[in-house]
């Protein structure tokens, strides 16, 4: 018979093993856009977590740690959290980004009080939900989430297990702050159309001060919005796509 020692510590070590693993994985699989959603049910989430931990377990891309001593491998596993969680977060801008463009545009055109469901911890306006939901799906078709799992594969001989050192934290910083930039730019012409309507009903407001010209102007706003809207989707979209691999910075 073999030496149940011989067991004990070989199985041990492919606990660790996945323990690890699952570290670096569940902020990435839960941050991803589409999968990471709250509309997708958690054990769908679970299960390729679990899914991908024992592909690359078995695979031998990472190196089994010392389960030895317990101190070290919970050591091992907050930093791989900590890596997880760097990773997350960049993967999750690129639909931040469409999140913060679509509230900008609803506040610009008069649709922010005009709510959809709750795709993230609370409701979003429409356009953001819309934005959103066109992000997600048209990454998922371009394969976006295989290319993350070969990428995160990848990043085990650049980013080593525990090696939180090489993390700059400062990246993601800079990362926000482009990606609001960008969604920015992505409604700077709703908040032109927006400023030109507001100069026009001054002049009216001045030239005929009797006339009510909110109630005319609103309905023209929120029009004019949604017919820009939908002559531009299709170009924002394009254009997000084309940005999302250099925004993210590890795919």
């Amino acid at each position: 018979m073999p030496d149940s020692s011989l067991l004990m510590a070989e199985l041990s070590g492919w606990i660790a093993l996945f323990m690890v693993i699952v570290a670096r994985l569940s902020f990435v699989v839960f941050l991803m856009p589409g999968i990471g959603a709250q509309t997708v049910p958690a054990r769908v989430r679970i299960s390729l977590i679990l899914a991908v931990t024992t592909a690359f377990a078995a695979s031998g891309i990472v190196p089994q740690p010392d389960a030895e001593e317990l101190s070290a491998l919970v050591g091992l596993i907050i930093s791989e959290g900590v890596i997880g969680l760097f990773l997350g977060v960049l993967l999750r801008l690129s639909i931040w980004m469409l999140s913060i463009a679509g509230t900008l545009i609803a506040q610009v055109i008069g649709l922010a009080q005009l709510l959809g469901i709750a795709l993230e911890s609370e409701a979003q306006t429409i356009t953001a939900n819309m934005l959103s939901l066109a992000g997600a799906a048209l990454l998922l078709t371009a394969d976006y989430h295989i290319g993350v799992v070969v990428r995160l594969s990848e990043l085990y001989s650049e980013i080593p297990v525990g090696a939180l050192s090489d993390i700059d934290f400062t990246f993601v910083v800079k990362k926000g702050y482009d990606a609001f930039a960008f969604a920015i730019l992505l409604a700077w012409p709703f908040v032109a159309i927006n400023l030109l309507y507001n100069i026009c009903l001054g002049f009216i407001n001045k030239a005929l001060p009797s006339l009510m010209v909110a109630f005319v102007g609103a309905p023209f706003m929120i029009g004019a919005g949604l017919l820009l809207l939908t002559l531009s989707i299709v170009t924002m979209l394009t254009v997000w796509q084309d940005r999302v691999p250099g925004l993210i910075g590890w795919l």
